[in-house]
């Protein structure tokens, strides 16, 4: 639900790239999950992390979702198509 369509048109087709990325994601997660990870909590960056999620629990979560992405998006903008083609053209050496 991020912004790209479920359905295409013309035709109203099956989006199948946006439901393959979605089980990309998943496929991710999963093996991330399988690992083991022997963390060891420190206690300043926890408390530190609490407190900076805690100013927002206070509000509407929706709100806090919304100011979430926002900034996420100021980071980190989304590619045009054309952007991530050249770039991942790039990446493999093709230009």
């Amino acid at each position: 639900m991020d912004g790209n369509p479920d359905n295409l048109q013309p035709g109203n087709l099956v989006n199948f790239f946006k439901r393959q990325k979605a089980s990309d994601v998943m496929d991710d997660i999963k093996r991330w999950q399988t690992t083991s990870y022997n963390l060891t909590p420190v206690s300043p960056i926890l408390a530190f992390i609490e407190e900076s999620l805690d100013q927002f629990s206070k509000t509407d979560p929706r709100a806090s979702s919304d100011n979430f992405w926002k900034l996420s998006l100021e980071r980190e903008p989304r590619e045009r198509e054309d952007e991530k083609m050249a770039r991942l053209l790039q990446e493999s050496g093709f230009l």
